[in-house]
């Protein structure tokens, strides 16, 4: 797979990275600029009522390190944003849903897991990139929308989603990695598309309401222990 991603320059790498340089807007949010951008990367206190889409008049384009902000319900994450960095929502109490925009195209490891009361998220078709473990053990997670250009379904994508009875695989997608949907106890329905190559160890191992599944004749290749622990019976191969 071929991944699109845009560069950041070196020296804010090292900024974010170091935790260091940041300045303070006036509701809590730690930011630097670079470029007439301006990247988030944490929270230090406060009570704001929205993630901002600007600062200092120039548009927020990342956002990072926002898993202790204070968010409940409905989240709308700003139309200018491009990239979602590592764990940067992992392990909220109470946010229900996020709004993405469609100017994302990129969203690192565990962004959404562990959130205790996400139910609902939409990834935007603009995405072409969904890193490890994105939404993982999100329990009462019931509504996933996958994006349309995506080809590949990453390592525990949404492995332990308990409340996740439906999944439906873009046509784009060629390879179900390993562990993917490892464990969704709930999961009944799993709508896959002519073009998939590929399910890797695991993916579905343990999705005990499993009852029925078609596999596409484009198939190339199933892993070890794939359907381990779904009915046999409900399979259609």
């Amino acid at each position: 797979m071929k991944k699109i991603s845009i560069p950041m320059p070196k020296k804010l790498r090292e900024q974010i990275d170091n935790y260091t340089n940041y300045q303070l807007t006036p509701d809590g949010f730690k930011y630097l600029i670079e470029n007439n951008e301006v990247y988030i990367k944490g929270f230090k206190k406060g009570s704001p009522e929205e993630i901002p889409a600007s600062v200092e008049n120039l548009p927020v384009v990342y956002l990072a390190g926002l898993h202790n902000l204070p968010l409940s319900g409905t989240v709308k994450i700003p139309d200018t944003v491009r990239e979602l960095e590592w764990a940067v929502f992992n392990v909220q109490e109470t946010a229900e849903e996020f709004l993405l925009p469609e100017s994302l195209v990129r969203i690192d490891e565990h962004a959404f897991a562990w959130c205790k009361s996400l139910k609902k998220l939409k990834f935007p078709d603009s995405l072409t990139e969904l890193g490890l473990g994105a939404v993982m053990s999100c329990k009462k997670l019931e509504s996933l929308k996958l994006p349309a250009n995506l080809e590949e379904i990453p390592e525990c994508f949404a492995s332990g989603c308990s409340a996740l009875e439906r999944i439906e695989i873009p046509a784009s997608v060629r390879s179900i990695d390993f562990m993917a949907f490892n464990d969704c106890g709930s999961l009944k329905e799993v709508i896959l598309k002519p073009g998939l190559k590929q399910i890797e160890k695991y993916a579905f191992c343990d999705c005990a309401s499993l009852e029925k599944i078609i596999l596409p004749d484009s198939l190339e290749s199933i892993g070890k222990y794939a359907f381990a622990g779904c009915p046999q019976d409900r399979k259609s191969v």
